[in-house]
């Protein structure tokens, strides 16, 4: 008897084997899809943690500064402050006298010392000395004018390094200089004319016109009274170096009439994100951050204060002998 054994195509040399079948063209663009949804769900959390990094670290370099002006204030007896500049363009100081013979460097580098930045210190000193009025400084100087001090920025803004000198500031000091994100408390104003950019001030801050303030006469109490906060700019001239909040660098220029506006701010019109073509640029605090603006009080203190916080409030706290009833929250 024949017998016929039928073989499965199954098995080939008494192993089993199996079908391969790849992804059809949906299943594949399914899963792309699906990945999609998953990014576009993740990227918010991922740039809103990046946000908060940057965010942090502008504290600590606003709070660095802070603590430095703390260290000329125990050596001088005086902060850190005025240095024969005239008034903010658009600011009306009132009977406050710039006093030109106090011709000096500006308070970011009065301070340069206490951030190991002495040498550059220094050296931009016997710029301002030697090189009066719009004498152009000496192209071996150029150097000292774009030397970036990290702890003037803030990460979320912009790099630390030098940006575009505009004219006619580049006749004296060339093409680039450092800037500074942050500026000194100058106090509340008063905006008469929402079509003009002038601003009348009120009460003075930790920076005035023609006098550095004592301890002692920041009788409203260090930790109400605001010392450093975010600058007010135009996010489309945060790298030409065109915002006339931001004009000079931070070598400092006594003679030009807006110097100061590049490192002075004023609790004027309010605060806001960073925003084209804003007057706030000139003369108020403002940030690049969403959530709110970075301030220090002068005890250093640091805290984000919303966009929307009650003008009168920050009016308080940005005089120092107000005497007003203030308490600002993050």
């Amino acid at each position: 008897m024949t017998l016929f054994f039928s073989v499965s195509p199954s098995v080939v040399h008494g192993c089993p084997t199996r079908k391969h079948r790849g992804f059809t063209l949906v299943e594949l663009l399914v899963v792309i899809a699906i990945i999609g949804v998953l990014v576009g769900l993740l990227l918010p959390a991922v740039q809103a943690a990046r946000e908060a990094a940057r965010r942090a670290d502008c504290q600590n370099r606003m709070r660095q500064v802070v603590m430095a002006g703390h260290n000329y204030e125990s050596a001088y007896k005086r902060f850190p402050g005025y240095a024969g500049e005239m008034a903010p363009l658009a600011v009306d100081v009132g009977s406050a006298a710039a006093r030109p013979e106090a011709r000096g460097v500006p308070w970011m580098v009065q301070i340069m010392p206490y951030m190991e930045q002495t040498q550059l210190s220094v050296n931009l000193g016997r710029i301002m000395d030697r090189v009066p009025g719009t004498t152009p400084v000496a192209a071996a100087d150029y150097t000292y004018i774009e030397s970036v001090v990290q702890q003037f920025y803030c990460p979320s803004r912009r790099d630390a390094k030098s940006y575009p000198i505009p004219s006619p500031i580049s006749d004296k000091f060339g093409p680039y200089g450092a800037r500074t994100d942050y500026a000194m408390n100058g106090g509340a104003a008063l905006s008469t004319d929402p079509n003009n950019a002038v601003v009348v001030m009120e009460q003075p801050g930790v920076w005035y016109v023609g006098h550095k303030i004592k301890m002692s006469e920041i009788t409203d109490g260090t930790s109400t009274t605001l010392y450093l906060g975010e600058k007010a700019m135009d996010p489309l001239r945060h790298k030409t170096g065109t915002d006339y909040g931001d004009r000079t660098p931070i070598a400092g220029f006594p003679e030009y009439y807006a110097a100061s506006n590049s490192y002075v701010r004023y609790i004027a019109r309010g605060t806001a994100s960073d925003s084209g073509s804003s007057c706030l640029a000139c003369h108020d605090f403002g940030a690049a951050h969403v959530a709110g603006w970075n301030a220090v009080n002068a005890d250093g203190s640091v805290r984000t204060v919303s966009y929307s916080a009650d003008m009168t409030l920050l009016k308080a706290i940005a005089t120092i002998a107000g005497s007003e009833q203030k308490t600002l929250e993050e």
